[in-house]
């Protein structure tokens, strides 16, 4: 039986597939909230009722005077929910009354969920920003969702303040913890500053603010959370309670038909994405509807590691810049043992590898002896691991799997679906696929006939992904014209990005539509497409690829890794005197550029690219794409036009060569 079927009583429209639904979704019909959950505060009162309300809910390191973090801390689901209640009423009390927004300009800490919750309590709007997004943006979504009260990271208030006396609206800034020494705010007239625990006890101070006569339902707003974007400002997609109760609902069937492990209170979570991202925050409302203990990193993610050891989770949820590294990391490591113990790992990795065709990924023998290793740098209990937020490479899922000996998923998504709408199958270890649609989620195929992709096309229908459901966000907030050109009159919206239905019904991303520019031959090209597999080669970082309609040939801004460039100079006859030279100097050393550009002509060749697709010059980066930068997007996107700008002579100068 296929994971996804066709939704029964379609009608057949030119140009798209009948829409998919899973195939464990009840008559095909879109789901709707929970029975006696109509909000996000109820579905964490059915985790704290699973648990028992004394059961561990958040957890964090506290660091002592000399910043050495400790063991975990935990605070149980009463007391957060007790935390919570009189944070909802102190925001209250200070003006933040139901529907208003408040913001939440931190990285990921035990404060940033408590404050959310709060919001679910009272009846409030959150608004997370983004802690790298830069200061223009900060201050378009302060000032475009009228905030008036905002909590906020201790390390974040120096930056803010700067920006303080170009927001007159916000009167109120409440930091997490005391005051950094050394900063040194100007607090505008009629504003003030408070801390967290001060919010606390006013809002305990003669009683709690009374809660919202009517509670938050499944249509109100629970959150504005603004995509990074790589264009533009920054839009903020409205979510409703709805958007991510139904989330949880499709995670509770999958997990009741065993397609997703089954979670509880001795499963624990490391919260390594960004809460401000809503793939975070989707996955942490899945695991507090089930009781699921959740663990904060220390904010630190060269750090990551040591907090793993620490709290040995579970659950572990990434994107796949995390994994390649760990990938390369293992691979590299391996390469450097003795003939003996690098031929034992890569006969026991085959043949686990081979085993997954079977979707079989134990071993009794291997996962003692070879894997036991590999295991442990995760904290040896990992039960459920997934990567979202953008493609993964077959060998890094593979690898994952054969390694970890547990169940590996990808989800696809966007932030107006609140993160997840699909997500592959445990059992199902076939790398390629994103899985079926969530059972609250419908996805069908449009044709993209300029890109040469159709409903009609055999043996799999192919064409641009629309997704509907209650999953799908409200509106872009105050933006009705880019909403109604986003959302159509059924309700499905348009991704962007290209994709097919295999034999089993799960979707397979293919290519992307936007983004897609025509070579002067006439051929078209989807640069991201391209960049992806050039990064999932151990030698390249990042790779931002470029072309337009008036060039024949595309060229190339390329990272090199440096551990990795080192080596491949040192082990080549004809660069081996350059070993022993900076990173910088290698990258801007001739020999070297052509040395990569043949590795990468060779790597484009062995993953199905076109000669057209294959950069013909390129320029080493000694320098990373970052968000600080302004080449990246917080969620590790390139902005295309940023890119396009500040390499503008240098792109020119590749041209010139031709």
């Amino acid at each position: 039986m296929p994971y996804s079927i066709e939704l029964p009583g379609a009608p057949e429209v030119p140009g798209e597939t009948k829409p998919r639904i899973d195939a464990i979704a009840p008559d095909g019909k879109l789901l709707g909230n929970m029975e006696g959950v109509n909000n996000l505060h109820d579905n964490f009162l059915r985790g704290m009722e699973l648990a028992g309300p004394d059961a561990q809910c958040l957890g964090y390191r506290p660091v002592d005077k000399n910043k050495v973090p400790g063991s975990y801390k935990w605070l149980t689901f009463s007391q957060v929910k007790e935390s919570a209640t009189n944070i909802g009423s102190g925001l209250t009390k200070l003006g933040a009354g139901a529907k208003s927004c408040v913001g939440i300009f931190s990285p990921n800490r035990i404060e940033w969920s408590l404050v959310e919750h709060a919001t679910y309590i009272y009846g409030q709007i959150s608004v997370p920003m983004y802690d790298t997004l830069g200061n223009d943006a900060i201050k378009h979504m302060s000032d475009e969702a009228e905030i008036s009260l905002i909590t906020i990271a201790p390390e974040k208030l120096a930056a803010f303040a700067k920006l303080w006396p170009e927001m007159p609206q916000i009167k109120t800034v409440v930091v997490f913890d005391k005051v950094p020494e050394g900063v040194d705010i100007a607090v505008p007239d009629g504003a003030q500053i408070l801390t967290l625990d001060e919010v606390i006890e006013l809002g305990k101070k003669d009683g709690l603010a009374p809660l919202p006569e009517t509670p938050a339902g499944p249509n109100d707003t629970s959150t504005i959370c603004y995509t990074s974007g790589t264009t533009g400002k920054p839009k903020g997609v409205v979510l409703t309670h709805m958007c991510f109760l139904s989330t949880v609902h499709a995670a509770n069937i999958r997990i009741q038909h065993g397609l997703i492990p089954t979670l509880d209170n001795t499963d624990v979570h490391l919260s390594i994405l960004p809460l401000a991202h809503c793939l975070e925050r989707a996955i942490h409302a899945i695991l507090t509807g089930h009781g699921t203990r959740i663990g904060f990193n220390q904010g630190d993610v060269r750090k990551i590691v040591d907090d793993i050891g620490e709290l040995k989770p579970t659950v572990l949820v990434g994107v796949p810049r995390i994994f390649n590294r760990i990938h390369d990391q293992v691979w590299a490591q391996v390469k450097a043992k003795g003939w003996l113990a690098r031929s034992l790992f890569s006969y026991a990795y085959d043949a686990k590898r081979e085993n997954l065709k079977q979707n079989v990924n134990e071993h009794w023998l291997w996962d003692r002896a070879v894997f036991r290793a590999v295991r442990q740098r995760f904290g040896g209990r990992l039960r459920l691991v997934i990567s979202g937020s953008a493609p993964i490479s077959a060998a890094v899922l593979d690898f994952l799997r054969v390694t970890l000996s547990t169940t590996v998923l990808e989800g696809y998504g966007l932030t107006e679906c609140t993160g997840p709408s699909g997500v592959t199958c445990k059992g199902d270890m076939q790398s390629g696929s994103v899985g079926p649609p969530l059972p609250t989620t419908m996805y069908k195929l449009v044709s993209v006939p300029d890109m040469g992709y159709t409903a009609q096309d055999k043996p799999h229908p192919r064409g641009e992904i629309f997704i509907k459901g209650n999953c799908v966000f409200k509106e872009y907030y105050k933006q009705p014209e880019l909403t109604r050109q986003t959302i159509d009159k059924d309700g499905w919206i348009a991704t962007g990005d290209i994709g097919m239905f295999n034999d089993q019904g799960n979707l397979v991303i293919i290519d992307r539509k936007k983004n897609m520019f025509k070579l002067a031959q006439g051929e078209y090209v989807t640069p991201e497409r391209i960049e992806i597999i050039f990064t999932n080669s151990p030698l390249i970082d990042q790779t931002y690829v470029h072309g337009d309609s008036l060039q024949s040939a595309l060229v190339a801004i390329v990272v090199p890794n440096e551990e990795f460039l080192a080596k491949e100079v040192a082990q080549s006859p004809s660069l081996a005197h350059l070993a022993g030279k900076s990173h910088v100097e290698l990258c801007q050393n001739e020999d070297v550029i052509d040395m990569m550009l043949k590795l990468m002509n060779s790597w484009g060749r062995s993953n199905d690219l076109k000669g057209f697709e294959i950069p013909k010059h390129i320029y080493l980066e000694a320098d990373p794409f970052s968000v600080d930068n302004g080449i990246l997007t917080p969620t590790l996107k390139v902005k295309r036009p940023i890119a396009k700008a500040h390499y503008k002579d240098i792109i020119a100068g590749l041209y010139s060569k031709n």
